[in-house]
């Protein structure tokens, strides 16, 4: 793959970081109840919601092969668990 074949944006970030948007929340719970996959609320689950978004809007096709690389989550759930509506 060449440089130039790369897409990146940074759209689906929100306000600042370590802050949920809606379609994060989304994203993480979708994931978590479809897949069985936890992931963070910081970086992966608004990763996650782009991929998410890009497919909706048939940004990414059917039949294009997508590779979403997981970095790790669980430990961050306990950090957000209020905003989650997790916390007993």
């Amino acid at each position: 793959m060449r440089p130039e074949e790369i897409y990146n944006e940074d759209t689906y970030v929100g306000d600042r970081y370590g802050v949920m948007t809606p379609a994060c929340r989304e994203a993480l719970k979708l994931v978590a109840k479809t897949e069985a996959i936890i992931l963070d609320p910081v970086y992966t689950s608004k990763a996650m919601a782009g991929l998410i978004d890009h497919i909706r809007r048939k940004k990414i096709a059917e039949n294009q092969t997508v590779v979403f690389l997981h970095t790790g989550g669980t430990p961050a759930l306990f950090a957000y668990a209020e905003d989650l509506a997790l916390a007993p």
